[in-house]
């Protein structure tokens, strides 16, 4: 009898678990309308290759997960001497290294609209970051929209001559 008991109440934690889990919306990047933006003291460009998952609800914010990369090798600066210089070993290090990823911890709301905390990863180099954003979502789709800044010394990005604060602007439009 004990047995049976624990039995459907393990069947019925299992299914309100993954009822749950259904409830918040996975988001779907949308893969020709986003942008990402970067600007330096020396160069600014745009970086594509964006891939990963996106699970956000405004009424549950507390359960948001964001799980993204994307692939330094489209890096685009406008002039291909510097996209080059950029994917080089002794910068990005593109062979080693061609992925930047981002990996939530936590969300909160805010008044002006969310923060996100989480790890980006650049090359061997992992540090928690926030970033504050903006979601508007209108029936099926959405925008997130946010700014942040990082060091990029402090990612072993060393090379001289670029300017060591890295502003990062970006517009992500999905779909459910």
């Amino acid at each position: 009898m004990k047995k049976n008991i624990s039995a459907t109440l393990l069947l019925l934690a299992i299914l309100l678990s993954a009822f749950g889990t259904a409830y918040y919306a996975v988001w779907k990047i949308q893969e020709d309308d986003y942008v990402i933006q970067f600007d330096t003291d020396k160069a600014s460009g745009k970086i594509k290759g964006l891939q990963g998952k996106i699970v956000f609800d405004e009424q549950h914010v507390d359960a948001a997960q964001i799980d993204v990369s994307v692939d330094v090798n489209t890096i685009a600066t406008g002039v291909w001497l510097k996209n080059n210089h950029a994917k080089a070993e002794d910068f990005f290090n593109v062979e080693k290294y061609p992925k930047i990823s981002f990996k939530s911890k936590s969300f909160k709301k805010t008044a002006s609209g969310y923060l996100v905390t989480g790890d980006l990863q650049i090359k061997n180099v992992s540090k928690a970051i926030q970033i504050p954003f903006t979601f508007h979502e209108k029936g099926n789709q959405g925008t997130f929209e946010g700014a942040f800044q990082i060091n990029r010394t402090e990612y072993n990005l060393i090379k001289k001559g670029v300017g060591e604060v890295v502003k990062i602007a970006i517009k992500l439009p999905v779909s459910k």
